[in-house]
């Protein structure tokens, strides 16, 4: 049911969306220079979590792309226009996730993202 490559790719996944977090939340107010937030007596949104759920997310939907190849097959992109609900499915997360986080406000807890911050979060999808 779940292969040794499928083994490796979920420990590799872990290893990897693990580092990217906790690096995030460690060093991201340095690397990206924003306000942590972590001494704010408010509860107010920070960017600082906005850009860690958001980069957790855009980790997510492009680990599913390569999720879809469980065989050790290189190439993610083979057919992937082939399952129209897969696509769509896709498509429809990536779409709320970008009204969540630029419009989701106290409800989500986020505050909007500035186009270089989602290049980041984006960047950091890529990755997996």
């Amino acid at each position: 049911l779940v292969s040794r490559t499928m083994i490796k790719n979920i420990i590799g996944q872990g290893i990897y969306q693990l580092t990217v977090i906790f690096t995030l939340l460690f060093v991201g107010e340095k690397f990206l220079d924003i306000d942590s937030g972590q001494y704010r007596t408010d509860s107010e949104p920070t960017q600082h979590f906005t850009i860690i759920f958001n980069t957790f997310v855009m980790m997510t939907l492009f680990n599913e792309i390569n999720a879809r190849k469980i065989h050790g097959q290189r190439n993610v992109f083979e057919g992937i226009f082939t399952n129209p609900i897969f696509y769509c499915i896709w498509i429809a997360n990536a779409g709320a996730q970008v009204l969540i986080v630029q419009f989701g406000g106290h409800a989500f807890s986020t505050v909007p993202l500035t186009i270089a911050q989602w290049a980041w979060c984006i960047f950091f999808g890529v990755g997996t």
